[in-house]
């Protein structure tokens, strides 16, 4: 998967930054971190705590950080303010996978239509 992929993915959900709560977002640092730790690509792979919403010029926005043996904060995913999803953009097309892969995951159960096929 790459990252426009995820981002097709978000934006074809319809979902808005409306579901970025504390909850949602606590849920999806949740999932990056069971995705990152048993992924065996980089010693010590996880996600850090939970980070808090901001907000800028009236848009929710946050960006939940990863750290690993040799680095402590970089970008997991990003809700910049001005719509753009971000994916670490520190890491090869190899060792995103986790965090598209948990992203994807966690857009799919925010999906109403998804949580319905479920629901079937």
């Amino acid at each position: 998967m790459t990252r426009d992929e995820a981002r097709a993915r978000w934006a074809a959900s319809g979902l808005t930054y409306e579901v970025l709560t504390t909850e949602n977002i606590k849920g999806l640092r949740d999932r990056l971190s069971a995705a990152l730790k048993p992924s065996g690509l980089i010693k010590g792979y996880r996600a850090n705590p939970t980070p808090k919403l901001k907000v800028s010029a009236g848009r929710p926005w946050v960006q939940i950080t990863c750290a690993a043996y040799y680095f402590s904060r970089r970008e997991a995913v990003t809700f910049n303010p001005d719509g753009f999803v971000g994916f670490a953009g520190w890491a090869d097309d190899h060792n995103v996978q986790p965090i598209l892969t948990a992203f994807c995951s966690w857009v799919d159960d925010l999906t109403p239509s998804a949580a319905a096929a479920h629901s079937t």
